[in-house]
């Protein structure tokens, strides 16, 4: 006779590796990931298929344990990352998978209440050999349910974990509760399969463990999520210091070629009247320089810097950069937010336009003015990639660096909403609208704050 634990232990072992790839599908690999995972599985399945019967509830609770360590020692072997993030990933995955399976258990016991929820496994039933059409039926609900509960796990936990994206559990408190959870529903089933029980208390009991899981399962990615929005505060607030001090260096070497092209102009000019070289040639040579001392003059010291800094880059990669902007309604922000939201906005739009092969599309237009009681900010330009929009509303980067993607548009967001205003990302057809609302009112608690 077959008994139903040495039937299941493979069986969870799978299921576990299943549930824990949904989590781990995205970290980095370590090379020759394909072997090292199907080497890993093996071994896995393997010892899970090992004769052995326990005795005691606690030694299959112990069993369960080992098998799911094993697994946590195969995701290290085929990971780049830290422990703690796969310990994040195996703590998740177990709680997918003992979910799904009192999902199973309820919706076997929900059809047939007075019939065992392990029926596919019991050796009565494989020495009977005789399976009823209806049993069937129960079983392939019960993985149908299963793997559902994967489906829908995923997309509602798994895809939260980006490309490139570390997890971590850093609370140590929080570790040693996630674990103890997981050991202590692993004993709880043990002796629920142990010691029987009446169909009702072996449902409350499944569906005490299955809000368990849920309950987990919210509250590992809810403080994964607050803690990626404090990394992502910490990083953009290291991105406007950055930008004081790129915006104190543009500055001094504007202002430098802004003196250096006055020398070079009195110079042509002495040139020119000793007759020394012909009309044409000084004509070119004045241009050619007038490129390097076009500085804008909107009002605003850091918007002249930012503009002169990216028309001299738009003129270099033949882009078109019209500019209409009253600098002086951005006075009641910093030096460094200026800087930094012109900054981020204009890169992006010069990255988009700058492959476009026809040039009079390669167009970018910023405008600055007042509409009634509001400071508008608008960014425009063509664009030939597919944009895909995050829930937050932003559109996802198309550079390679998943892990900071989109810090650009979010360090705008954080100076717009710093001061009450709006953002909004509204493609038309194939141009790029980037728009920005700050109320007046902003510039007057912003004063006072000064």
């Amino acid at each position: 006779m077959v008994s139903y634990f040495t039937l299941y232990k493979p069986l969870f072992t799978l299921e576990l590796l299943i549930a824990t790839q949904l989590y781990t599908c995205r970290l980095k690999r370590r090379p020759r990931f394909i072997l090292r995972y199907a080497l890993g599985a093996l071994l896995c399945l393997g010892v899970s298929a090992l004769p052995w019967q326990p005795g005691t509830p606690l030694e299959m609770a112990a069993a369960f344990l080992l098998l799911s360590v094993l697994i946590f020692a195969v995701q290290l072997l085929c990971y780049d990352v830290p422990a703690n993030s796969l310990l994040f990933c195996m703590l998740a995955g177990y709680n997918t998978q003992h979910f799904a399976y009192c999902a199973g258990n309820v919706a076997q016991l929900t059809l047939n209440p007075l019939g065992s929820i392990y029926g596919l496994y019991t050796g009565q039933l494989l020495e009977a050999g005789d399976i009823p059409l209806t049993q069937y039926i129960t079983y392939a609900l019960v993985f149908f349910v299963t793997y559902l509960c994967y489906y829908i796990f995923f997309h509602l936990f798994g895809s939260r974990i980006r490309s490139g994206q570390t997890p971590m559990l850093r609370s140590r408190s929080l570790l040693w509760v996630s674990l103890l959870s997981v050991a202590v529903s692993v004993l709880v089933n043990a002796f629920v399969v142990f010691i029987p029980a009446d169909g009702t208390l072996t449902m409350v009991i499944n569906i005490y463990n299955a809000v368990c899981c849920l309950f987990i399962l919210f509250m590992l990615f809810s403080l994964m999520d607050r803690r990626q929005m404090a990394d992502e505060l910490e990083k953009i607030h290291s991105l406007l210091e950055q930008s004081q001090q790129q915006y104190a260096q543009s500055r001094r070497n504007i202002e430098l070629i802004n003196i250096k092209c006055h020398d070079l102009k009195h110079q042509i000019r002495t040139i020119g009247e000793a007759n020394r070289i012909n009309e044409s040639a000084l004509r070119e040579m004045s241009e050619a320089i007038n490129i390097y001392d076009s500085a804008v003059e909107t009002g605003n010291p850091a918007l002249d810097t930012i503009l002169t800094e990216k028309s001299l880059y738009c003129y270099k990669n033949h882009i078109s950069l019209n500019c209409m902007a009253d600098g002086a309604l951005l006075n009641f922000m910093s030096e460094a937010e200026i800087y930094s939201l012109f900054g981020n906005a204009l890169d992006n739009a010069a990255r988009a336009v700058r492959h476009i092969e026809d040039v009079e599309h390669r167009v970018i237009g910023v405008s600055v003015c007042r509409v009634r009681q509001f400071v508008t900010i608008q960014v425009r330009n063509y664009f030939e990639d597919t944009l895909r929009f995050s829930e937050s509303g932003l559109p996802f980067t198309t550079k390679q660096d998943q892990a900071n993607h989109g810090l650009g548009l979010k360090s705008i967001r954080y100076i717009v909403e710093k001061y009450h205003g709006t953002l909004a990302v509204q493609p038309e057809g194939n141009i790029f609208n980037l728009n920005i609302m700050i109320p007046l009112a902003a510039q007057a608690e912003a004063a006072s704050a000064a």
